[in-house]
């Protein structure tokens, strides 16, 4: 008993130690309440030798003691790492922020990140914040290193309330009346126009402010960590340009008729700049969960916007590699729609928000009798990567007979970038999209917290491959290593119907489908 009670203390003994050497400033808030139910949970087993006088209730208290440490032990695996350098000037901070992330960051060896020139680059904008008191140079300076990742798992976080610092990014490019979108033949067009503008949607956009729109669209920098790739880069840098601009702007195009014609649009006040709503209708972005129906008497839909089920099953499917209940749920609800007659189907994973690859493999798993190699877990080890677990798409079979179309865009990422992957390997699934999926699949867990209330974040777990390299990730040539199977054609046409609030890739799903009848 003696023996028992003192090891009661030894979580609340470990949090309390942590927070005194670790934590100091600004960041104790933030670590109480990302990890509040960590120091709960601690207090609570603390108590447990006071409560439990009784010994039926001591052995209750014993076994959930142990089910807890080992639920909060197998989540303190995904890789959580944090540094807090509130303490510190901005410009101690942001250096020991590069050596942090030189050391931690997983993928710096693969994206080749040059850390020496990023803190002499970062240091110029700081060393001028701080003379001048304008903290956003300090925040761009904290922007630009995160930027130079190009990885949609590392980013930076404002907690500030009376900062105003990205809603200036973002006001920084206006609102004329039109978004513009590059076409698959190299054309730029008009879509989403403002009603009475002279510009149509579908007329094609030649210049901007004089200059030719091929050299225009390399002068724009987007507001948005979506571009990893240089084809999404590309696609951001349109949709953004046609927001570049002072009160108002010169624009050539050709009209339906052909003919050349220069028009003056002017800036529309207080409207948030319209590329990020024509990059939401693009990348499909919505609020709906998890939905499953039948698209006509034959071809299922199964929408998927995150591979989270619950946090206990995840964490024990993230430790077993097996999500017996992601499975089970996505079998019920293909046997539902089997019964309505399903004998295709199409899954769709555009804008998917992520979470667990073991829920993606899960799903795999139905639609093949074979075991085919998913992933496997990783540690950083000084600079080499070295892989410590393999996953398995463990083949179950029941729907392998089900031909598939998966749906997926460059706003799926994380798991969802995975669960595209791992379907693309089976033989009866065919993946397509106006573009390729994000090309990010690393575990996130990774805080800074720095002064002026700026929270760096990036990934810190390993999604390995059977070569021992990152599953998905573009490495520094920036080239998607995830491609769809095939891309769906982005002409004028299709562009009018997508911005016209048509379904143009479903549709173009269920036809692909019906063709291979």
């Amino acid at each position: 008993k003696k023996i028992w009670t003192a090891l009661c203390f030894v979580p609340l003994v470990l949090s309390v130690i942590y927070l005194i050497l670790f934590v100091c400033g600004d960041a104790f808030k933030y670590i109480i309440l990302n990890y509040l139910n960590i120091y709960i949970i601690s207090i609570l087993i603390a108590l447990l030798p006071i409560l439990a006088k009784k010994k039926p209730i001591r052995i209750i208290g014993n076994i959930l003691s142990v089910m807890v440490c080992f639920v909060l032990a197998a989540w303190s695996l995904e890789g959580t790492k944090f540094a807090d350098y509130t303490d510190k000037s901005m410009s101690e901070a942001y250096i020991s922020l590069c050596d942090f992330l030189e050391e931690n960051y997983v993928l710096s060896e693969w994206k080749n990140a040059d850390y020496e020139k990023l803190k002499a680059d970062g240091l110029m904008l700081i060393e001028e914040a701080e003379k001048t008191g304008d903290i956003n140079k300090y925040y761009d300076a904290l922007n630009m290193l995160v930027d130079s990742f190009h990885d949609g798992h590392a980013g930076l976080f404002i907690d500030d309330a009376e900062s105003t610092y990205v809603m200036d990014k973002i006001t920084a490019f206006g609102d004329y009346g039109l978004s513009l979108i590059s076409l698959d033949n190299g054309d730029t067009i008009a879509i989403n126009t403002e009603e009475g503008l002279e510009i149509k949607d579908g007329d094609v956009i030649t210049k901007w402010n004089g200059v030719p729109v091929y050299e225009a669209v390399e002068t724009v920098t987007p507001p948005s960590t979506m571009g990893t790739t240089y084809e999404h880069e590309k696609l951001l840098k349109t949709f953004f340009m046609a927001g570049v601009g002072e009160d108002t702007v010169d624009v050539t195009y050709i009209n339906s008729e052909g003919k050349e014609k220069v028009v003056v649009l002017n800036r529309i006040e207080g409207n948030m700049p319209r590329a990020f709503k024509s990059l939401d209708i693009f990348t499909c972005s919505r609020n709906e969960e998890y939905d499953y129906r039948m698209l006509n008497n034959t071809i299922g839909y199964l929408c998927v916007t995150e591979e989270s089920i619950d946090e206990f099953s995840d964490i024990i499917g993230y430790v077993t590699g097996n999500h017996t209940t992601a499975r089970e749920m996505f079998r019920e609800d293909l046997r539902e729609l089997r019964a309505q007659g399903m004998t295709k189907l199409v899954i769709d994973i555009r804008n998917n928000r992520g979470g667990y690859d073991d829920v993606a493999t899960a799903l795999t798993s139905l639609f093949t009798k074979d075991e085919v190699y998913a992933f496997s877990l990783g540690v950083k080890n000084g600079k080499e990567l070295k892989s410590v677990a393999d996953r398995y798409v463990m083949g179950d079979g029941e729907f392998s007979d089900i031909e598939i179309l998966v749906l997926t865009s460059m706003g799926c990422g994380s798991a969802g970038d995975g669960l595209s992957l791992y379907l693309s390997r089976l033989p009866n699934v065919t993946v397509a999209g106006l573009t390729n999926p994000s090309g990010v699949n690393q575990e996130t867990g990774g805080e800074v917290y720095m002064p002026a209330n700026a929270i760096v974040y990036f990934p810190t777990g390993l999604v390995l491959d059977e070569n021992g390299n990152p599953n998905i990730d573009i490495d520094n040539t920036r080239l998607s290593r995830n491609p769809v199977d095939i891309k769906i054609p982005l002409d004028k046409e299709s562009a009018l119907k997508i911005f016209s609030g048509e379904d143009y890739e479903l549709e173009w799903a269920m036809a692909y489908l019906n063709k291979t009848e």
